[in-house]
């Protein structure tokens, strides 16, 4: 709901992460497992069900039996399971710094991380301060009194944080990926999916509802009566709806083959102040110390012409209120706890769940969110060895030499593309654990409540540093060396911009890896892994990118053709998986997921097919194991809709059934619910 701290619009487009994480604010995780004493009900899990019918509850049954939800948390599994040791990990590290406090200096890491900790978690300071630690930026907005002073607030780089109209970024460039261009992207919105705006129906209505009424708490929190708080709220969102017709939904974002190359619309400064003329983009960029040659990509023009038309005299009250509403929206979780409960409706709505209390976990990961490097190079030289880092490398390089064995034994790709193809694989540079360097925070300051700071203050401080070292890289070489996940990050990702795959120290612990682990049980959680980042290389997004990340067609014509419509069999196939609740999966959605789930799992057989006598059951029994879930019905449901994954069942159903290797270890037959008859059965790499 709310936007990161550093939007960079090449990462969403072209950074594919294994398994969603939740805003913050509405997605929260136990860091042990709680089993008793639940208000939600645990996922039925009938005892006799059968391996050859619907393996995924097979093998999790017990887990999924016993496994119930914590009041007022949305999902719980194997991620969540291993996020909470990480945490755990964490926690007793910053308990530490609390005991040696005295020993580190006033600007050291450590009293950065333990002074924000203390901030986010200390409610009674929060509820004692109110609303002061924002009045000085909604001063601000009530002091415009021309679109002049409107037009210098947007360009304030300070305000950025808050204002979700003009969005500035810097990354890659899509056609030149060894260097850094600005990207303008589109408005953020406060519900994200501009799906919620677009589309009617009951569900999306009783968004509306529960968002509007939690707008409408907002101003009254911040002093406003009911009357008025109401009508701001309104203003509020019509305006996003507005916006919100220029933006595609998710939905429609997947379904656009050409979404990338629509994306990449070149201005310089010049052009853009054609485009846009009221937003005084000259003197926007010239606060950043962009100069006037500046390429300049462009996501969404008409979008931004629109913005564009709002910065005139007869809007201007408008405006205030739209950006008044956006500091009150981007600012709630940090100051009281009636601020906190402001949400529950909108929470419930979309989760199912309500607020939970503050708790030393859910100060880790604000911790973690906001000062993640600094996180992670403490966790890493607490809990993660070298040994593991090799192995899990030597098991990367395996699995990518046999990704060049079925590139070079694929049927329907020419000579030609698979010299390419295989260009791109010995190109792809792998990471494990951690960075080779880590970034300086030592300009940032973060200050106690004994020394006066705030927890907005400070996540102000944060931001300010990290929008100016983001904005100093531009026209400069990409740092092929950096990575877009903190190392304490239960998770991984490829980029498609560096041609690289990335497995941070976080997920490199049982389930996913252990080092004393059979090697098949190892190829099963982050052998898959691997093999499934990788495969983005190659799905329907990656194979746009070339293999020095430059978007570029590295196909001829006819095998191009023939990847499309293998990709269209993915979307076809998966759009018929209906869940339990007669909603079904969403092909167009998921595809380039699901084309690497199927990458994966091919990889790791065939590397483990070459031990003497493999066991695939603990290959296949540990993937399983991996993607095990429960889950309220409402995020369920919100994330059909927004999570371009298949529901974990899906992941493991779905995927096994396609390999004839499964069906022999599991002597599945037809008349199986698992069975798939040949003919139906999908995959392209």
């Amino acid at each position: 709901m709310r936007k990161n701290i550093l939007r960079k619009f090449a990462s969403i487009v072209i950074v594919f992460i294994l398994n969603i994480s939740l805003p913050l604010k509405v997605s929260a995780y136990s860091s042990e497992l709680n089993r008793a004493n639940s208000t939600i009900s645990r996922t039925e899990c009938s005892q006799d069900v059968r391996m050859q019918d619907d393996f995924y509850t097979a093998i999790n049954k017990e887990w999924l039996s016993s496994t119930k939800l914590q009041s007022g948390y949305v999902s719980y599994g194997t991620f969540e399971e291993v996020c909470g040791r990480v945490n755990e990990g964490i926690l007793n590290i910053i308990k530490d710094i609390q005991v040696n406090k005295d020993k580190y200096d006033k600007n050291s890491d450590e009293l950065k991380i333990l002074n924000l900790y203390n901030n986010y978690l200390d409610m009674k300071q929060r509820n004692e301060l109110g609303v002061k630690p924002i009045e000085k930026y909604i001063n601000k907005i009530d002091e415009i009194n021309s679109v002049e002073d409107l037009k210098n607030i947007i360009n304030d780089v300070e305000f950025s944080y808050f204002q979700s109209l003009v969005n500035l970024g810097v990354g890659p460039d899509y056609k030149d990926s060894s260097t850094n261009v600005l990207y303008i992207s589109s408005s953020n919105l406060g519900l994200g999916n501009s799906h919620y705006y677009k589309e009617s129906g009951d569900k999306n209505h009783e968004i509306k509802q529960v968002y509007l009424e939690y707008l409408t708490r907002l101003y009254t929190l911040y002093g406003e009566n009911q009357e008025d708080s109401k009508a701001n709220a309104e203003v509020f969102y019509n305006i996003e709806s507005n916006i919100a017709e220029k933006i595609p939904s998710y939905e429609e974002e997947a379904k656009d083959q050409n979404r990338i190359q629509k994306s990449y619309n070149v201005y310089n400064i010049k052009s853009l102040e054609k485009l846009a003329p009221n937003i005084k983009f000259s003197e926007l960029l010239s606060n950043l110390g962009i100069s006037n040659n500046t390429k300049i990509i462009v996501e969404n023009p008409e979008e931004l012409k629109l913005v564009n038309s709002y910065m005139i005299d007869d809007n201007l009250n408008n405006m205030k209120v739209f950006l008044k509403t956006s500091i009150l929206l981007n600012t709630d979780s940090f100051l009281t706890s009636k601020h906190r409960e402001a949400s529950d409706g909108l929470r419930k709505a979309f989760y199912g769940v309500e607020s939970t209390e503050l708790s030393e976990g859910s100060g880790v990961r604000f911790v973690s969110n906001q000062l993640n490097e600094l996180i992670s190079k403490l966790y890493v030289d607490k809990h993660f060895d070298q040994e593991s880092k090799k192995d899990v490398e030597n098991i990367a390089k395996e699995i990518i030499e046999n990704f060049e064995n079925r590139i070079q034994n694929i049927s329907w790709m020419s000579k030609q593309t698979k010299e390419k193809a295989l260009s791109k694989l010995e190109s792809v540079t792998v990471k494990i654990g951690y960075p080779d360097e880590w970034n300086d925070y030592s300009d940032i300051e973060i200050k106690s409540y004994d020394e006066d700071g705030s927890l907005i203050e400070n996540v102000m401080n944060i931001y300010v540093s990290q929008i100016g070292k983001q904005f100093l890289k531009l026209n400069k070489p990409v740092n092929k060396n950096e990575w877009n996940m903190g190392a304490c990050t239960v998770n991984a990702y490829y980029n498609a911009l560096n041609n690289e795959i990335v497995f941070p120290a976080g997920i490199l612990q049982p389930p996913f890896y252990d080092k004393n682990a059979k090697k098949e049980k190892n190829l099963g959680g982050i052998g898959v892994v691997i093999g499934h980042e990788l495969t983005h290389a190659f799905d329907n997004t990656g194979a746009q990118f070339d293999e020095t990340g430059k978007l570029k067609r590295w196909w001829n014509d006819t095998d191009y053709k023939e990847f499309t419509n293998r990709s269209k069999k993915v979307v076809d196939y998966y759009s018929k998986i209906e869940m339990s609740d007669g909603k079904f999966v969403n092909g167009f959605l998921t595809v380039g997921e699901n084309i690497s789930d199927l990458g994966g799992i091919a990889c790791v057989l065939d590397v483990a097919k070459k031990a003497e006598n493999p066991n695939l059951k603990d290959l296949f029994e540990n993937y399983a194991t991996i993607w095990r879930e429960v889950s309220t019905k409402e995020i369920r449901e919100y994330l059909l809709s927004n999570d371009p994954h298949a529901p974990k069942k899906v992941r493991v159903n779905a995927v096994l059934s396609q390999f004839e290797e499964f069906y022999k270890t599991y002597d599945i037959k037809e008349g199986d619910k698992m069975y798939v008859n040949p003919e139906d059965r999908v995959g392209i790499w």
